[in-house]
């Protein structure tokens, strides 16, 4: 009998993918982030094209991003049942870059004579230069609650995809003004 509650043990850690507790499923999700996950790095990758970002600014950005993710700190501090279905509230404490983007808007505007294309509109490289230095230069932390919302399927415990605010507090980008 101990020989078998061993070897179901041992299984159980070697396969690591049944979650037994709804926060396992949100734990194993943020590990994912704070270890750049390929998942993770494909996202990263996604919005780099949307913002259109140059090579070099890409890459800055993908910098500041894994920093932000490496130094994620969280903790679960609720969880609600109901059923076969969850919801986990977590705080979390990133890098303040909403801040960053804030002040680098304000210095363009105290300074818009230094960013202005020749049709009078805001050179968008330029600015997103200034972002981006802002960024990798923010010492500010910030905390905010997430709700990650699960479902139990078969045998284990699954997170549903989370909502574009709980991206954007990840990322430390939300705009909390």
């Amino acid at each position: 009998m101990k020989k078998l509650f061993v070897l179901i043990s041992l299984c159980f850690f070697l396969t690591g993918c049944v979650n037994v507790s709804a926060p396992d499923a949100v734990k194993e999700y943020l590990e994912k982030i704070r270890n750049h996950d390929q998942s993770i790095v494909s996202s990263l990758e996604e919005k780099n094209e949307k913002e259109e970002f140059t090579e070099t600014q890409a890459k800055l950005y993908n910098l500041i991003m894994k920093r932000q993710y490496v130094n994620l700190e969280y903790k679960i501090v609720h969880e609600t049942y109901n059923g076969t279905t969850a919801n986990i509230e977590v705080e979390i404490e990133v890098y303040d870059y909403h801040h960053s983007q804030k002040k680098a808007l304000e210095y363009i505007q105290k300074h818009q004579s230094d960013f202005l294309e020749e049709d009078g509109g805001i050179d968008q490289n330029k600015y997103k230069n200034l972002k981006l230095e802002y960024m990798n230069k923010e010492k500010n932390r910030i905390l905010y609650t997430i709700s990650f919302d699960c479902f139990f399927n078969e045998d284990s415990w699954e997170m549903k995809e989370p909502k574009t605010v709980a991206l954007e507090k990840i990322q430390g980008i939300y705009d909390y003004s």
